[in-house]
């Protein structure tokens, strides 16, 4: 009767620790680079745009989130390895790689890029022939699929930086030869972060180049189907509410 016991406790453990893991979420965060999109300070005070669409999915359900913050290209590499069970993060089909491959049926916000110059020698843009001969301002680590032509046939010579501050001071100190190239949404909330004057920059829609699209939020592909179903039929409540739109004005 004690090995019966001893076996039915061991089941038991075992089907609760498997429970319990099926209701942990891993949400993955990019550290530093992602705002306002995802924010944080040193892995805490998590927030921004799909942080708080992601804790309203999982709000008042039997789910729990588990943050997980990396640097980009570690946090990529992680995913890629497979990473935590049930994780997910935010990803577009354009980006390409382990962020486009599985994601949540409708969309949660248009991206539009724009051209950041100084205002200072300022200059038109109209096409990439208007850039010829001009560095371009990139942040390390993110792919810009659109712009790698005009780089590798040397149209402009691209100028990578570590972080947003790096980005406008490189702009600011050579005016009309050099523009910074973002999702417009992350220009103007780092401007207003980092207590620029948006009047000391010109901004110029970049859509001719890189045409806006959108963005979703990724998922394992091991994810469980009826998470994915969970997630994905809450965003469609949340948009038709309006909790999605003003999730996003918080930020925009």
């Amino acid at each position: 009767m004690r090995i019966i016991a001893t076996l039915l406790s061991v089941i038991v453990s075992s089907l609760l620790s498997t429970s319990l893991s099926a209701k942990t979420i891993n949400y993955y965060v990019i550290a530093n680079q992602a705002q306002p999109f995802q924010i944080e300070e040193n892995g805490e005070k998590q927030s921004g745009m799909v942080t708080d669409i992601v804790r309203k999915v999982f709000e008042n359900s039997d789910y729990e989130i588990v943050y997980h913050t990396y640097p980009f290209n570690r946090m990529i590499a992680t995913l890629e390895a497979g990473g935590e069970p049930n994780w997910i993060t935010f990803g577009s089909p354009n980006w390409g790689k382990v962020q486009a491959e599985n994601l949540s049926d409708k969309p949660i916000y248009t991206v539009k890029h724009t051209l950041v110059t100084s205002k200072r020698n300022a200059f038109e843009f109209n096409g990439m022939e208007s850039m010829k001969g001009k560095g371009v301002v990139l942040l390390l680590g993110f792919d810009y699929p659109d712009l790698l032509p005009y780089i590798e046939n040397g149209t402009v010579e691209d100028i990578r930086v570590k972080d947003y501050q790096a980005a406008f001071r490189v702009v600011q100190r050579t005016p009309g030869d050099t523009a910074f190239v973002e999702m417009a949404s992350r220009v103007k909330y780092n401007m207003k972060k980092l207590g620029l004057n948006p009047q000391d920059f010109i901004t110029q829609p970049f859509s001719t180049v890189i045409p806006d699209y959108s963005i979703y939020l990724a998922f394992s592909h091991q994810m469980e189907p009826e998470i994915q179903d969970f997630i994905n039929q809450r965003l469609e409540q949340m948009r038709v509410s309006g909790e999605l739109d003003a999730i996003i004005a918080n930020y925009i």
